[in-house]
């Protein structure tokens, strides 16, 4: 199975809408556009399309998640369905990532700028 990225901003945030299925031969198709599109420190990983991540896949999120917070911003995920879902909530991350039902709920607060 393949693995699509499509990636554009909105409201201020980096948002890419992932496609197919995240595994261990995809991830780093993912992890090559987190690192050519992700300038700034606030992105929201839309989900909505994804039909299968395993456990490579679930790392590449958690460490963007922390590569994210230590620049003082946030990795949202977006819609989230059945088996992704699933694996945040058996892994035990689901308290941790920020998980939306979309990405318009998840763009909706304003990226906060330093003073």
């Amino acid at each position: 199975m393949e693995l699509n990225v499509g990636s554009e901003v909105q409201r201020g945030w980096r948002v890419l809408a992932v496609a197919g299925e995240l595994d261990i031969d995809t991830v780093p198709v993912l992890s090559a556009r987190l690192d050519a599109d992700v300038t700034g420190s606030h992105a929201v990983l839309d989900l909505a399309q994804l039909d299968f991540m395993d456990s490579t896949g679930l790392a590449l999120v958690l460490d963007w998640h922390r590569r994210l917070l230590e620049a003082g911003g946030q990795l949202r995920i977006a819609a989230a369905q059945g088996p992704v879902r699933r694996l945040f909530e058996l892994a035990d991350v689901a308290e941790v990532l920020s998980l939306f039902e979309s990405v318009d709920v998840a763009v909706q607060e304003a990226v906060e700028t330093p003073h």
